[in-house]
């Protein structure tokens, strides 16, 4: 399988911006896009000073920050390691661009054009193919390596210090390249901002004084890369046979809801024992504990099942009926209507008269036992530190690959308070409202909107139960903390289940990096709002058997949703909204021109990014150098 991959020879460039007209060419990108840019970069003071060109554009990433970081699955990773953006389903909302630690996504609200509008090539080969409000990047000129040519940028360098090919070829023109350079001037290649662990293909090779004057072979010729079919050219057949593996895989997946389910009910029967079995045969159908719903819970002999032994109760009457009536712990109130006083009192007498049998006592007690409300609170308290210190250490290194901390020296003049008043205005609008997605698809918005805030309105109920009912007695339906979680339940269910249908229709679900984490959190989604229902509907029926084994299976999967929450795509709920709002704040220390050199970058918005970048090649190719480190615009 192929991968492809650019490396740019420091000692080559000359600064010349050839590389930078010839994709603005190709690509048609308006005024303040640039995919190819060059920067121009002065080290040191006098006499001790450094003039070094770096080109940079989109590394390709094996593991793609920009990807991962799309809410909408506009952005996926070709066969041939080619990373590109769907102009068609992109939303627009610039998660991707705080995502690209290098500042090589781009995306302007408005476009401004070099030509007139009346001028053919803008209007007919540009504009149709390069949307408005949507993300770009430099796609290595995919629609030409699809024919076997070098990107535009390669073919224009007229020092050809721009190197393209296949990396997994050995006799592909950059890994010849690469060796041969090793051999001759001893030099190795090295990667942008290692630290951001991203993979990416972009290589680079330093600057040096002296070079053999013949160090670089021939071109690759159109036969030395194998063709790789862009997915806009795919035909339909094509893309159904590609997808069969994934939607396999989603199938096998689909059916986990199904699996896990069968598992439990199998495991809580094995449980009860056929000794209970045996003891149910003895028991007179008159006996009012055996026609109760207490030995759901408590065993068919009251020698304790998932609930604890009652039999030999050292609780008086009074203390009995107290806890049926109010319920404690795991066990929901029970109302007159359900277990009348008399029939309370003739159970309490039965359970005073009968023996506690040790060997009686299942394992599901005592698997049980740990679940009483303070060991539930216990659980549930580890499982949410755990979330939010994993959580934690996502959205920081998120953060970090934004180049945040690099941007907050430049927002001295801007004024920190108008920053925060910024990016929490972006939190509200483009995170919690989801605008972007509002403003291109009011469907896809609302669709997605049943699981975002379907799972707000299951957090708020639960929140709200912990408040006004501590012991979880039993509500009627109609009881409105009840109906919040009830609406807010199915919202999620059929937004879950609209999710499981675009994994079988939707080519783009599989993206080549995240399938794996969306089915983990639709999957685990899907247990703990069916097990809710489930837990709900056996009890208000009646059906108390296997009521406490549903609720174990309901709190399992809750606490395993929390406890995976920053692994999975749940924790796009917390990142994405994040990214945006740095990305605002970059917009707007760009719109209010306190900062010119953010202003004159070939693509305003990233000199942070690019300072960090001349830091590091500057420690890379001459690691005992001393002082600053300026970059340089031209108007």
């Amino acid at each position: 399988m192929p991968r492809m991959a650019m490396l740019i020879d420091l000692t080559r460039c000359i600064g010349c911006d050839a590389c930078t007209i010839a994709c603005k060419q190709e690509n048609g990108t308006p005024v303040n896009t640039f995919f190819a840019r060059v920067l121009n970069v002065e080290a040191g003071t006098y006499p001790n000073v450094k003039r070094v060109y770096i080109p940079v554009l989109c590394n390709h990433c094996d593991d793609a920050p920009c990807l991962k970081a799309c809410p909408n699955k506009a952005i996926f990773r070709r066969d041939d390691g080619i990373v590109l953006i769907d102009q068609d389903r992109c939303k627009g909302t610039g998660a991707c661009v705080s995502a690209c630690p290098y500042g090589n996504v781009y995306l302007t609200k408005t476009d401004e054009w070099y030509l007139n509008e009346d001028e053919p090539y803008e209007r007919d080969f540009v504009k149709p193919r390069l949307k408005e409000n949507v993300a770009r990047k430099c796609t290595y000129c995919a629609h030409r390596v699809d024919q076997g040519l070098d990107p535009a940028c390669v073919v224009a360098c007229p020092t050809t210090a721009r190197i393209f090919g296949d990396l997994d070829d050995p006799d592909s023109a950059v890994s010849k390249y690469i060796v041969e350079q090793k051999e001759l001037t001893g030099r190795d290649t090295f990667h942008l901002l290692p630290q951001a662990k991203t993979k990416p293909a972009g290589l680079y090779l330093g600057t040096m004084s002296d070079q053999e004057s013949h160090t670089h072979g021939n071109r690759a010729t159109a036969t030395g890369v194998e063709p790789v079919t862009s997915k806009a050219q795919r035909s339909i057949e094509t893309r159904e046979l590609e997808a069969a593996p994934a939607q396999a895989t989603g199938k096998k997946l689909r059916l986990l809801p199904i699996i896990g389910s069968l598992i439990l009910l199998a495991a809580a029967a094995l449980a009860s024992g056929q000794e209970d079995v045996e003891v149910m045969e003895r028991i007179a159908p008159s006996d009012v504990y055996s026609t109760s719903t207490c030995m759901g819970c408590h065993g068919i002999t009251g020698n304790g099942g998932i609930g604890p032994p009652i039999a030999e109760t050292k609780l008086t009457e009074m203390e009995f009926l107290a806890i049926i009536r109010d319920g404690k712990g795991m066990m929901p109130a029970t109302p007159a209507e359900a277990l009348s006083d008399e029939d309370a009192r003739s159970i309490y007498s039965e359970m005073r008269a009968k023996e506690v049998d040790e060997d009686q006592i299942p394992i599901a007690y005592k698997v049980g036992r740990v679940l009483s409300t303070k060991s539930v609170m216990h659980i549930f308290l580890f499982a949410g530190l755990f979330s939010i210190f994993f959580g934690l250490k996502v959205l920081f290194y998120w953060i970090k690959i934004s180049g945040a901390w690099g941007l907050l020296p430049h927002l001295k003049k801007f004024g920190f308070g108008k920053a925060i008043g910024v990016f929490s205005w972006s939190l509200i609008v483009d995170g919690f409202l989801v605008a972007s997605l509002w403003r291109k698809n009011k469907q896809r918005w609302f669709l997605h909107g049943l699981m975002l805030y379907g799972m707000f309105g299951l957090l708020l109920a639960d929140m709200l139960m912990q408040i006004y009912n501590p012991s979880r007695g039993d509500l009627e339906l109609t009881h409105p903390i009840k109906l919040l979680a009830i609406v807010a339940g199915a919202a999620v269910i059929y937004g879950v289940g609209y999710v499981m249908v675009r994994y079988k229709t939707d080519e783009y679900m599989d993206n080549g990096l995240t399938l794996g984490r969306d089915f983990l959190f639709v999957n685990l989604l899907f247990h703990t709002v069916l097990s809710g229902f489930m837990t709900l509907t056996l009890n208000k029926a009646g059906v108390n058997d296997w009521l406490m084994t549903i609720y174990i299976y309901h709190l399992t999967s809750v606490a395993l949703l929390i406890m995976t929450a920053p692994f999975t795509r749940f924790a796009h709920a917390f990142v994405v909204p994040v990214l945006v709002g740095i990305t605002r704040v970059g917009e707007e220390l760009v719109a209010s021109g306190v900062n010119i050199a953010f202003e004159r970058e070939p693509s305003p918005g990233r000199h942070h990014k690019s300072e960090q970048i001349a830091a590091q090649v500057m420690a890379e190719i001459d690691p005992g150098f001393e002082g600053p480190i300026r970059l340089r615009y031209y108007p």
